[in-house]
C-alpha cells in the first residue's frame, strides 16, 4: 500500500463550518450566562441527574461536538463554585471579567508553551506584564518575576529563594544538612497561611524549622515575641534565614507591621519574604495603598491576580529582589532547551529558569488585556471599593444588638455572629454553623467560615466587583430571619 493511500486521522473538526456555528453559540450561551449570573442562586447542589453523567466509563468511541456540549451546557455549567456571582464572598475567590473570555479563547487556540526561550509574542506579553506588576507594587525594576498557578506556588518559589541565600553551604547539591550545619529558620504568625507549612516541608527543611509566632489582639504577628524567638534560635545554634509576613491573612485580613519587620530582617540579616496572596494588591487603590507601605522593600513578595486584582483563575506571581538569587536557585538548562541566537529559540530568557515549571501556560495574556482594556486605576478603585463595602457591612453588624463582630476590620474581610441571651455559649459554634449552612441552601449568600480563638465566625471575604452595598444589606437581613428562626426551632425542642 503506497503511503498516499492511507487514511491519516486528525483531531480537527471534519466540518469546519459546523465547528464554527458551534462556536457562535457557545459564546451566545457564555454571554447570557455572564449577564445574568446575578438573576441565579448563588450556589446550587448538584442534582442526581448530573452525578449520573460522572459515573460513566472511559468513552472509547467519540461524540458529535454539539451533543457533548449540551451535556456540559446541561450538566456542568449551571453547578459552578459561582465565585463569579455578587454575593460570593467565601474564601478568597475572585470574580474574573468579561474581557478575560476573549483572551482564554486565543489562549487555547495559540496553545503557546510559553517557554520565554521561544521568540513569541506570549514571551514578549509575560515579561511586559511583570514589568507592570512591579510598577504596581513601587517594586525595583531590575527584580526578577514568574507567573505561577497562584499564591501556594509563589509562596514556594519566594521561601526556595530564602533558602538558597541563607544556607552557607552549597543547599542544592547537598540537599538540606542539619547534622553538619545550621538550621535555618522561617518566622511568621500564627495566622500564616496552610501553604507556607506545606512550602517549608517540601523544600526539605521540615516543619521544625518553621516558628509560629503568637498575634496580638489584631491578629498581626507579635514583634517582641518574633524578636523573642530570633534570640533564642541564635543561641541554640539555629540560623534565622527568613521572616515571612503576612499582607492580608486569610481569616481576617490582617497586616503586618511591614517596616518594622523589615528594620529586623535588615538588622538580623535575614531574607524579608512578603505572603501577599490577596492583600498586596491593595497597592493599587491611590486611598488604602498606605496600609502596605514598606512591603516594597521585601526580598520577595508573593500575591495572587486571581483574586483581588479580579483575573481570572489560574494567575499568581513573584517578584524577587535582584534577579541572581532567583535564577540561582532554579537554573537548570539541558542540550534540549539550549538558546540560540536566532530561530525559535533566540527568546529573551527561559523561565524555567526561574521556578519549577518548564510547560506553562500563555496566562499572562488574561491580565494583559484586562489591563489595556480597563487601565490599572479602575482595578484600584475596585479594591477601594471592597474596602468600602467592608466597612459598611461592618457598621451594619455594629448596630445589630443580635450580632457580634469578632475582628477588627483591617481590610476587606468581616468576621461576625448571630448572638442571643437564649444560647449559651457550648451552642453558639455550632448555632452559627447551621445558620451559614442555611444560607448556602438558600441559594441567597455565600459567605464562608473562620475560626477565632476557638470562636466559630461567619466570615465574609469581599473581593468581588460585582458586589453593591444592597447585597450587603440584605445579607444581614437574611441572617436576622434565619437566626431568629433557628431561635424558634430551638426554643421547641
Amino acid at each position: 500500500m503506497k503511503d498516499t493511500d492511507k487514511k491519516e486521522k486528525t483531531l480537527d473538526p471534519d466540518d469546519w463550518d459546523e465547528f464554527q456555528a458551534l462556536l457562535h453559540r457557545v459564546c451566545d450561551d457564555v454571554v447570557d450566562y455572564l449577564k445574568t449570573v446575578g438573576d441565579r442562586p448563588v450556589w446550587s447542589e448538584l442534582p442526581e441527574d448530573s452525578k449520573k453523567l460522572f459515573t460513566e466509563d472511559l468513552p472509547t468511541s467519540g461524540s458529535r461536538y454539539a451533543d457533548v456540549y449540551n451535556e456540559v451546557k446541561k450538566h456542568i455549567l449551571p453547578y459552578p463554585t459561582n465565585n463569579i456571582h455578587p454575593r460570593f464572598w467565601s474564601w478568597v475567590g475572585g470574580t474574573g471579567t468579561p474581557s478575560q473570555v476573549i483572551a482564554d479563547m486565543i489562549i487555547s487556540a495559540m496553545n503557546s508553551g510559553s517557554l520565554g526561550l521561544d521568540e513569541t509574542a506570549s514571551t514578549h506579553v509575560e515579561l511586559q506584564l511583570l514589568d507592570w506588576l512591579k510598577t504596581l507594587m513601587d517594586y525595583p525594576s531590575n527584580a526578577s518575576g514568574l507567573l505561577v498557578s497562584g499564591g501556594s506556588m509563589a509562596n514556594l518559589v519566594g521561601l526556595a529563594v530564602a533558602r538558597t541565600h541563607a544556607a552557607d553551604y552549597d543547599v542544592r547539591k547537598t540537599g538540606v544538612d542539619v547534622q553538619e550545619n545550621s538550621r535555618l529558620i522561617y518566622y511568621s504568625s500564627t495566622e500564616t497561611h496552610s501553604c507556607i507549612r506545606k512550602a517549608i516541608e517540601l523544600l526539605g527543611l521540615g516543619s521544625e524549622s518553621l516558628r509560629l509566632v503568637p498575634v496580638l489582639d489584631d491578629y498581626t504577628i507579635n514583634i517582641e515575641l518574633l524578636k523573642e524567638a530570633i534570640s533564642n534560635d541564635k543561641k541554640n545554634g539555629n540560623q534565622p534565614a527568613c521572616i515571612i509576613a503576612n499582607v492580608g491573612t486569610v481569616n481576617t485580613g490582617a497586616i503586618d507591621p511591614l517596616m518594622k519587620l523589615s528594620e529586623i530582617a535588615k538588622k538580623e540579616n535575614m531574607w524579608l519574604h512578603t505572603d501577599g496572596a490577596f492583600g498586596a494588591i491593595t497597592k493599587l487603590s491611590k486611598e488604602s495603598k498606605h496600609l502596605v507601605e514598606g512591603m516594597e522593600f521585601s526580598d520577595s513578595i508573593a500575591f495572587d491576580l486571581h483574586k483581588w486584582m479580579y483575573i481570572q483563575y489560574d494567575c499568581g506571581c513573584t517578584l524577587i529582589r535582584g534577579g541572581a538569587p532567583h535564577k540561582e536557585t532554579f537554573s537548570v538548562i539541558p542540550p534540549y532547551i539550549k538558546k540560540f541566537e536566532r530561530g525559535l529559540a533566540s527568546g529573551p530568557l527561559n523561565f524555567s529558569e526561574y521556578g519549577v515549571q518548564l510547560s506553562r501556560s500563555f496566562k499572562a495574556l488574561r491580565a494583559w488585556m484586562a489591563l489595556r482594556i480597563e487601565g490599572s486605576d479602575k482595578f484600584g478603585d475596585l479594591v477601594q471599593q471592597n474596602i468600602n463595602q467592608a466597612k459598611y457591612l461592618t457598621n451594619l453588624i455594629e448596630e445589630n444588638q443580635n450580632l457580634e463582630l469578632l475582628s477588627p476590620t483591617s481590610l476587606n474581610i468581616v468576621n461576625f455572629r448571630f448572638v442571643n441571651e437564649n444560647i449559651d455559649n457550648k451552642r453558639l459554634n455550632d448555632f452559627n454553623a447551621e445558620l451559614l449552612m442555611r444560607l448556602h441552601e438558600s441559594g441567597d449568600h455565600a459567605p464562608s467560615s473562620a475560626l477565632l480563638n476557638s470562636i466559630f465566625s461567619i466570615r465574609v471575604a469581599i473581593t468581588n466587583h460585582r458586589s453593591r452595598l444592597q447585597d450587603f444589606r440584605e445579607l444581614i437581613e437574611d441572617v436576622i430571619k434565619i437566626g431568629n428562626k433557628l431561635l424558634n426551632e430551638n426554643n421547641k425542642q
